[in-house]
């Protein structure tokens, strides 16, 4: 398995970050019983121009999760982190944060997930993730906002 950057800009590479992403807000959905989570909805041409940087797992030259952060000098956001269902439970998503961690050391980063997502608050909270804050973007669908800092 190999992490590098996600070159976005190649239709190949964005395309399988949308097959991902779609298959993985498929799962939150569910979870969260909200089927309308806008990312499930993207197109490539979003994808291919997301801003921030993405880093992506690879076995061979396919893409099997992915992270997209948006950087400054001080925070880091989350705005995606996706694995290929099929490779749940992996520790894919662990490797990913635990990359974007090592390479953001003394920033504050935060990232959102629904209130319902049981394995992503496990997996925040397992990193040194602290919730943060809680708002509900939608009727009927509440994120909570946890941070880390290094």
């Amino acid at each position: 398995m190999q992490l590098k950057e996600v070159a976005i800009h190649q239709f190949e590479q964005a395309q399988q970050m949308l097959e991902i992403q779609r298959n993985a807000y498929a799962v939150e959905a569910e979870l969260l019983g909200f089927d309308e989570i806008p990312a499930r909805y993207e197109t490539i041409d979003v994808i291919q121009n997301l801003p921030g940087t993405s880093y992506g797992l690879y076995i061979e030259e396919r893409l099997i999760g992915f992270v997209t952060v948006e950087a400054s000098e001080k925070t880091v956001e989350i705005t995606k982190l996706c694995i290929d269902p099929t490779y749940f439970r992996a520790r894919l998503a662990t490797t990913l944060l635990e990359h974007i961690l090592s390479i953001h050391k003394g920033k504050l980063i935060y990232v959102h997930t629904g209130k319902h997502n049981g394995p992503a608050k496990r997996l925040y909270t397992k990193l040194g993730f602290e919730p943060s804050a809680e708002f509900e973007p939608e009727h009927g669908v509440t994120l909570i906002r946890y941070t880390h800092t290094s």
